[in-house]
């Protein structure tokens, strides 16, 4: 496995992992650069006005790399009152991030694979309250750091295999017929250059758990969220990097993160950058959402490092979206719409809100 950038940090009753101290200050300023040409992106332009709402959204037991708000001791009524409040924003569909978090240790349901990993049993609970409100959830299986640091370790690939396997199996077994699809968990990204291991060591995981999943579970959706890192020249070469990556494939939705708020793109290159997840997507004939950021990352090495996003910022990025995606999903409403977030969260579940109801004003009129 590859040299890691990552450690973990006890957080209340939990863990999570954070960036290591060696990139903290590169990242950081990265984020600074990427959220100050966002600002004046926004500063130079009107406000447009949304055509769509944000229809999706992530939720987490706990996020695994910032506190955020965690639900690890959350009752279905707990569930039930967030998703109540997810509906005010339009959303009609909650993806659970992920079941188990191997650096964590952590597991989200009564596993008999990683029965040693502490458990917080929250996946019954969501998917109850779910039921009650009327929303369809995705389930995130095994998740890992295994998308950004593979390695050239045909071993550690065959145990990220076999453990994707395990969970998928499980979360059938306990809670088959309850939730729409699976969320593959592990996120990567086009990272500039062809590193062509990576590439196929990622495509016989994805092979192997889409062709395994469709054969036993044939109506069962499956989604995947990977980032986007916009560089200069080198579109094409994503495009075949990612042809490379979806070779034999059975995946149905691609939901790339835009990256707008974690400085892999910016919204100067947002519309660009749908355009070649568009021919992705097309080419492998695979449905395109988009996961639009509601929060601007600002410091790394903090236990909260994101804050919402400035409503005028998103407004920009569903409208880029609204252009070719089918549906606009998100990270974590919940906790970036919380009290806890303060005023900027008070805005956001505003404008959120608003936007809802303006669209379906439209639509009814």
């Amino acid at each position: 496995m590859a040299k890691k950038n990552w450690k973990i940090i006890p957080v209340d009753d939990f863990v999570i992992f954070k960036a290591s101290d060696d990139i903290v200050e590169s990242a950081n300023a990265n984020y600074a650069r990427a959220n100050e040409l966002n600002r004046r992106y926004v500063a130079d332009r009107p406000v447009p006005e949304p055509p769509v709402p944000v229809t999706g959204t992530f939720i987490c037991a706990q996020p695994p790399n910032y506190r955020g708000l965690p639900m690890l001791h959350a009752s279905v009524e707990d569930w039930q009152k967030k998703f109540e409040l997810l509906k005010t924003f339009g959303v009609d569909t909650v993806i659970f991030q992920a079941a188990v978090w191997f650096e964590l240790g952590t597991v989200y349901y009564p596993s008999r694979r990683f029965a040693d990993f502490r458990k917080f049993d929250q996946i019954g609970n969501v998917l109850t309250a779910a039921e009650r409100t009327g929303l369809d959830v995705y389930l995130g299986g095994y998740g890992s750091v295994s998308g950004w640091c593979m390695g050239k370790d045909p071993a550690y690939v065959e145990q990220e295999t076999q453990n994707h396997f395990a969970v998928q199996d499980e979360l059938f077994e306990l809670y088959g017929g309850r939730f729409k699809g699976i969320y593959f968990a592990p996120e990567t990204a086009y990272r500039g250059e062809r590193d062509t291991y990576t590439e196929k060591a990622l495509n016989s995981i994805y092979r192997d758990f889409c062709g395994r999943l469709k054969k036993l579970h044939p109506e069962c959706t499956i989604v995947m969220s990977p980032a986007t890192k916009y560089f200069e020249g080198k579109l094409d070469e994503m495009v075949e990097s990612w042809n490379t990556i979806l070779d034999g494939v059975q995946l149905d939705v691609m939901a790339p993160q835009d990256s707008i708020g974690c400085c892999g793109n910016t919204l100067e290159h947002q519309e660009i950058m749908f355009q070649v997840w568009r021919r992705i997507c097309d080419g492998k004939d695979i449905r395109f959402w988009s996961n639009v950021e509601l929060f601007e990352d600002v410091d790394c090495s903090k236990v909260d490092s994101l804050i919402p996003a400035d409503p005028r910022r998103i407004a920009h990025q569903i409208c880029n979206a609204a252009k070719v995606a089918e549906k606009l999903i998100s990270w974590e409403m919940l906790y970036l719409t919380d009290d806890s977030c303060g005023g900027r969260g008070a805005a956001l579940r505003s404008f959120l809100q608003r936007c809802n109801t303006l669209c379906r004003s439209r639509q009814n009129a």
